[in-house]
């Protein structure tokens, strides 16, 4: 399963990140990251994680959860 990283540091990869979170995931001018989302073979996307502003460790926590989560074991298979 590809992981794409958009980095924010990037014009164009900025601006494709942007539309994935304005679309499918928590969007504010300001929004949050690191989100995540499923890309599944039909096309369709469904978002799973958005970081926590209250704390980075909070965050790590969260992504490990997922890492570790049942949505993404039934994926690898």
């Amino acid at each position: 399963m590809p992981c794409i990283l958009y980095d924010i540091d990037d014009p164009d990869a900025l601006k494709k990140g942007d539309d994935l979170v304005k679309r499918y995931g928590d969007w504010s001018a300001d929004y949050l990251i690191p989100q995540v989302f499923l890309e599944y073979d039909n096309g369709e996307f469904r978002h799973v994680f958005t970081g926590y502003s209250e704390d980075v460790e909070l965050t790590r926590r969260g992504i490990n959860n997922l890492i570790a989560s049942p949505i993404l074991k039934r994926n690898r298979s």
